[in-house]
């Protein structure tokens, strides 16, 4: 797994990322790059050539948003199968299994987001 760090979060600095130009792809595996992570919100970039994939797998404390931003992505979602066409979004909560698969003849990339779940735990208190 190509795990390259796009750029450096900065505290208290907006950034600005070209997802176009961060695209990168390799024959044999998808490939991520970490975009950004700060103590409440990290972001990767997965890029997918026909027939590659993300295993099922869940995140017992992250909530997670999977934005498809080319190609189509096709997940399996707590045993449902849902086809994620370029420009949608996907959001679930903490421990849901998931995967994602590029089933079609075009390359497929997704970004996601996930919170800290101390973040998330604070604003349920507050």
């Amino acid at each position: 797994m190509n795990e390259d760090v796009a750029v450096a979060a900065k505290r208290g600095v907006a950034q600005v990322f070209d997802l176009h130009a961060l695209k990168a792809f390799a024959p044999d595996k998808r490939v991520r790059k970490m975009l950004f992570k700060t103590d409440q919100l990290w972001s990767e970039i997965a890029c997918y050539e026909p027939g590659q994939s993300t295993v099922m797998h869940s995140h017992p404390k992250e909530e997670e948003a999977i934005f498809v931003l080319q190609g189509t992505a096709n997940m399996s979602i707590d045993g449902r199968e849902v086809v994620v066409p370029a420009g949608s979004i996907v959001t679930f909560p903490n421990s849901v299994p998931h995967d994602v698969r590029n089933l079609g003849t075009e390359r497929c990339v997704i970004m996601f987001l996930k919170v800290n779940p101390r973040v998330l735990k604070g604003s349920a208190d507050g």
